[in-house]
């Protein structure tokens, strides 16, 4: 791979053009992705009612087509009530939705283009107290009186049935945090008719509960944490509330475990050492000059070094190259094999080249994981190079991803003119009208695998094997009021039977049970950089794993499990990724181990289907992008399918909602901004208290106007292009 070349950035500013009001109604990027290519205008557009609300919206890509097509839809069109809510919202990604409020601003009723029609009922304290859909009472919600003040538990909401079944909250602490929750599941799967008697829909429910409790302390953060199955976890913290050590205490056993301890931390709240509790040392170090992570290193306590991530960034802070120094080069058929990551970026900042080494036989470019090796991994020739190069259209949809290695793979991607609703043409012809629903959620992921979605927009089932004369093999998915997952449920068809297997989801717990009479409870936690999962087997243990098997996962900077350890410090699996989140090779010391590995990528669950289970969305690796548009709206952008921005190794993303930059990846202003010390006091006043910083924000600016002074030369308008009168405009403004 080429070195990007800052040429390629000269002369590429941010432009924004802003009405009377100081509102943004243009911004202009300048993208090319290589030196000598002519500047691509990509021009957002915006337009607001006489309020200065947002009511059109308009990406690049539609933005152009409406110069010439007076037809082109916005990408995004809203229109308010007078008081200022949103009524009605059409997205070409996500649909129309129409939303009614009452006289405080509630909203009592919603209806969407998929014909879903929502009713809110509050009681007089404008509390919700049920939820409707398509006349169904799927939720009932219930609030502690003035004869609950024992528990704290007054006006406190105490009881919650949903679709997933029963969460009864019966302690709240001092702040207002519940200390401990109690959940029922459902007898069956599908979504109830909640009845409005207590013992009617008690009588729904599974007569057991699983109840968790935690305490927290007088700032309401969690100290400790008893899961439904009784085993306890701990943490330490620090006067500054950073974590200091956890512990694990399981059911029945004594003394507790520590997970990790002697967390040392820098003046900036960045962790530069930590022990784990099987005695590896990780160690974290930062450039001098930015404060970024440089370099990421994990030590085993005999010495042996497991891990060591070398970082190298560009001067805004994309990730060049990673190089992983605990591994050694290879050589397989007179070709060089590097443990060496390099990326390249557009102006725009979007991924467009990518290198690494990835497996040579079995790899996988669609939903399934490529063969697994065997460790240790001494076979040279087991992995080679690859190259893949990235091409997007103005609106940030793939159009094409080739991929270069021992095997060569491209896959084309074709865009709705009319939206970014994107299918691949691997199978020929594409339809988006039977392909999306009219939400905008993806109804097959691969040929034979249909997906169905529920009223809120959430993935209800998938089809992983279909077939004409006999069932299909299926995974069905429930969730709680807040969106999150509560069970996992796949049927399968063997030798003429039936075999389901399902995981439950609660705090701390994954309980997992199949068809052939295994019971596992995995108890997880995050323990620092470390992601523990321990495994618990109440019925058939396979005899290859020793039970309460404790599993630290070492990650990168984005969180991706590449090393799984056990208690002792061995290694149990390795596993490196694609830039956008595929496994390019991974390998165990043993099958067995193997398949109880989920957590994956941006430590996150794969399920079977090849999905990655985000906690609001599903994220398709092989697609590089979401399934269905964001649930929370155009706050990424105004492309909803959109992953990350197309900037996979610089950002993450929580829950499916917004991308984020890791602490690993910010600069020291970036830190001090999240904090907010400078933006808590004017420029002046941080002229005179703090003439330092002042100073280091002088020469940002001055900086900053030069380079736009000369793009505005090289975009043939020298008029405007006094550097000089500029800055003094600038400055002036903010006080100096």
């Amino acid at each position: 791979m080429k070195v990007m070349s800052s040429i390629v950035h000269s002369n590429t500013p941010l432009l924004v053009v802003i009405d009377p009001r100081a509102l943004v109604v243009r911004s202009v990027q300048f993208c090319r992705t290589v030196a000598g290519q002519p500047l691509a205008a990509r021009v957002t557009h915006q337009r607001y009612d006489r309020a200065g609300r947002p009511v059109v919206g308009r990406d690049p890509r539609l933005f152009s087509r409406s110069e010439t097509e007076a037809q082109t839809p916005a990408n995004r069109v809203v229109r308010f009530s007078l008081s200022g809510a949103a009524l009605l919202s059409e997205s070409v990604d996500s649909g129309w939705r129409l939303n009614l409020m009452g006289e405080a601003g509630q909203l009592l009723e919603s209806c969407d283009g998929r014909g879903t029609q929502r009713l809110m009922e509050y009681d007089s304290s404008l509390r919700p107290v049920s939820v409707t859909e398509q006349g169904l009472v799927l939720e009932r919600l219930a609030y502690g009186g003035a004869d609950a003040a024992e528990h704290n538990q007054c006006n406190q909401l105490i009881r919650h049935d949903d679709t997933a079944g029963s969460r009864l909250l019966h302690d709240y602490g001092l702040p207002g945090a519940a200390l401990g929750e109690k959940r029922h599941f459902l007898q069956a799967p599908e979504s109830p008719d909640w009845p409005l008697g207590e013992a009617e829909r008690d009588a729904l429910l599974e007569p057991v509960g699983l109840q968790t409790r935690c305490g927290v302390n007088a700032l309401g953060e969690a100290i400790w944490q008893t899961d439904a199955m009784g085993n306890t976890q701990a943490f330490g913290l620090t006067v500054a509330g950073q974590l200091k050590a956890a512990e694990l205490t399981l059911a029945g056993a004594s003394p507790p475990q520590t997970l990790v301890g002697e967390i040392h931390y820098n003046a900036l709240d960045q962790v530069e050492q930590e022990t784990a509790g099987n005695g590896v040392v990780s160690h974290f170090q930062y450039d001098p000059q930015d404060s970024r992570l440089a370099a990421l290193s994990a030590m085993a306590a005999d010495g042996a070094l497991l891990q060591k991530l070398i970082y190298s960034y560009d001067p805004v802070g994309n990730v060049l190259v990673v190089n992983d120094a605990s591994q050694q080069d290879r050589y397989c058929n007179n070709q060089l094999v590097e443990p060496i990551s390099r990326f390249e970026y557009d102006t725009l900042y979007q991924l467009i080249e990518a290198s690494g080494c990835e497996v040579r036989n079995g790899a996988s470019h669609g939903p399934a994981l490529p063969g697994l090796q065997s460790l240790p991994t001494d076979d040279p020739c087991q992995v080679s190079n690859y190259t893949q190069r990235y091409r997007y259209d103005a609106a940030g949809n793939l159009l094409q991803m080739r991929h270069e290695g021992a095997h060569n793979f491209t896959r084309n991607m074709h865009v709705d003119p009319d939206s970014n609703r994107s299918l691949p043409d691997d199978e020929g012809e594409v339809d988006f009208a039977t392909s999306f629903d009219a939400n905008g959620n993806l109804l097959q992921l691969v040929r034979g695998q249909t997906m169905s979605w529920d009223a809120r927009n959430q993935l209800q089932h998938i089809t992983t094997v279909q077939r004409e004369d006999q069932p299909n093999d299926e995974e069905r998915y429930i969730y709680d009021g807040q969106g999150q997952r509560c069970r996992k449920i796949s049927t399968a068809q063997a030798s003429g039977r039936t075999l389901t297997n399902e995981v439950r989801y609660l705090p701390g717990l994954e309980i997992r049970t199949t068809a052939d009479g295994e019971t596992l409870h995995v108890i997880n936690t995050q323990a620092g950089r470390n992601s523990v999962r321990v495994l618990h087997w109440e019925a058939g243990k396979p005899d290859a794993v020793a039970n309460d098997q404790v599993r630290y996962s070492l990650g990168d900077h984005l969180g991706s499990s590449t090393l799984e350890l056990d208690q002792q410090g061995g290694l149990i699996s390795q596993e490196s990724y694609y830039p956008f989140g595929g496994t390019a090779w991974w390998a165990a010391r043993s099958s067995v181990e193997a398949k109880y590995k989920t957590v994956r990528y941006s430590g996150k669950e794969r399920d079977a289907s090849g999905l990655y289970y985000y906690g609001f969305r599903y994220y398709a690796p092989w697609l590089q992008r979401w399934i269905n548009p964001d649930p929370a709206g155009d706050v990424d952008g105004l492309n909803l399918y959109q992953f990350i921005a197309n900037s996979p190794v610089n950002y993450r993303d929580a829950s499916g909602l917004a991308k984020y930059k890791t602490k690993y990846d910010m600069t020291e202003l970036e830190v001090r901004l999240k904090r907010g010390p400078i933006l808590s006091r004017g420029l002046t006043d941080l002229q005179k208290n703090n003439s330092d910083t002042a100073g280091t924000l002088r020469n940002a600016i001055d900086y900053a106007v030069t380079a736009t002074a000369e793009a505005i030369k090289a975009l043939e308008n020298p008029e405007l292009a006094n550097a000089s009168a500029l800055a003094d405009q600038i400055l002036g403004g903010a006080g100096f």
